[in-house]
């Protein structure tokens, strides 16, 4: 495709793509992302530095609104239900458009970017509905950052290597999607299913590490495809994983753990409330800031709101101290450590209630008594389970030589098969439109 073409073919598949799930919320998505130019406009044009900061909160406080009314208004109105109950009014159903969460997020940055100067705006309107629409990262992230794609975005081109680069990396990642993830998810389905009270020790510590590999493979095997299908088209994105249960510490996990979320929140949030340039007790009040928003940014549930007052705790206690002891402790320990615990963050993560989540966590710490029978775990199903334990505690530059040698070594045999193919069809192809008129004869 000549390359003054491929944005404008992007934007139109990407919206397309985006509306086949979302017919309605994409006109509104749309509608935003002109509002957004519109405020981006008026930040650079206005010269009083209070006019621009007021342009710059409507155009975040516009997204924000956005995000709230589709997300949290349904927890906003049960949990003022709950404090009021003499309140007799129906509960609005907001049904929850796709990836909102991702597009409401990377628009901000756009504003802010614009504002503080490190980019300019938007070259067209179909630059910056390429930006917000791009496929791959659509639905789950990464999250983008508007001054990481403007170059990208106006001096677009693709390049046989990264269409070789691409395929490798979206086949990394469909691998960890379907043969692992998909398969330990059967596992943490069945035990978080099953009511508090029937939990065994061994019951529930199975459940959570199989919940522990499921979220882990799940949610950066969709990166590892984003990245590939991105990078096919000529884009590369930032990584948003490095092996995040190889962390010694909170800090370190957040630091490879969903990094395109930690960054945005860094940059975006942290930052414009101080950071580290004020007194310590605004600084530990900043990082609970962040991470219960962070937890609320994943789920409009009070357990998402604890699993983020969880990491916050330990965050903070990294910058308390902690992050001096942990150099004193063997690499091994201080990986075990923070492992235990991360997978306790990530019971409270996956249960449905509060009431679960303590009657789980308390299955997990009371080893005596009369414990129920373990689940029967299907073989596959176990397996899965092992390779992806192993797969996260192996030091990644080994694990991508493993997997280049094994495709370098599968990639002839599954040229010669689809060769074989080939000519199998087209030899058939051929008999029959050469014989075409004797078969037809005959009938």
């Amino acid at each position: 495709m000549p390359a003054g073409w491929r944005n404008t073919f992007l934007v139109v598949a990407s919206i397309f793509f985006y509306a086949w799930g979302e017919p309605v919320f994409v006109l509104v998505a749309i509608a935003s992302s002109l509002i957004d130019m519109a405020f981006a406009e008026a930040i650079v044009r206005s010269r009083a530095p209070r006019l621009r900061k007021l342009w710059l909160a409507l155009g975040v406080s516009a997204n924000l609104g956005l995000l709230i009314y589709c997300k949290y208004t349904g927890f906003l109105f049960d949990n003022l239900h709950a404090l009021l109950v003499t309140m007799d009014v129906p509960r609005p159903e907001v049904i929850l458009p796709l990836g909102i969460s991702f597009i409401v997020f990377e628009k901000i940055t756009y504003l802010v970017d614009v504002y503080r100067g490190v980019c300019g705006t938007a070259r067209s309107i179909r630059d910056y509905l390429l930006f917000v629409f791009l496929f791959p990262k659509l639905l789950a992230g990464p999250i983008l950052k508007f001054h990481e794609m403007k170059g990208q975005i106006e001096h677009h081109r693709v390049t046989i290597n990264d269409l070789e680069e691409g395929a490798f990396r979206f086949l990394q990642g469909l691998a960890k999607k379907v043969l692992v993830a998909d398969q330990v998810a059967v596992l943490a389905d069945q035990v978080f299913a099953m009511p508090p009270g029937e939990l065994g020790f061994a019951t529930a510590w199975l459940g959570a590490l199989a919940f522990t590999v499921q979220i882990y493979f799940d949610f950066s095997g969709y990166t590892d495809m984003a990245i590939g299908l991105a990078r096919m088209l000529g884009f590369r994105l930032r990584e948003n994983f490095n092996q995040p249960y190889l962390a010694v510490g909170f800090a370190d996990f957040w630091r490879r753990w969903h990094i395109s979320l930690s960054t945005f929140i860094r940059d975006y949030l942290y930052v414009p409330l101080g950071g580290n340039r004020v007194p310590p007790w605004r600084v530990y009040l900043n990082l609970w800031i962040c991470f219960l928003a962070s937890g609320l940014w994943h789920g409009a549930s009070w357990t998402f709101v604890i699993w983020g007052a969880f990491h916050g705790l330990f965050v903070s206690a990294d910058h308390f101290g902690m992050r001096r002891v942990w150099p004193l402790l063997p690499r091994a320990a201080g990986i075990a450590i923070t492992f235990f615990l991360v997978v306790i963050g990530w019971v409270l993560f996956r249960s449905a209630s509060l009431a679960q989540a303590g009657g789980f966590l308390a299955a997990m710490v009371t080893p005596w008594g009369d414990a129920p029978p373990l689940p029967w775990v299907q073989l596959d199903t176990a397996l899965c389970l092992v390779a992806g334990l192993v797969l996260s505690f192996l030091p990644l530059g080994a694990m991508q030589h493993l997997g280049r040698r094994i495709l370098a070594r599968a990639l002839p045999v599954a040229q010669q098969l689809v060769m074989l193919c080939f000519a199998i069809w087209a030899f058939g192809r051929v008999f029959t439109e050469t014989f075409k008129p004797f078969i037809y004869f005959r009938f």
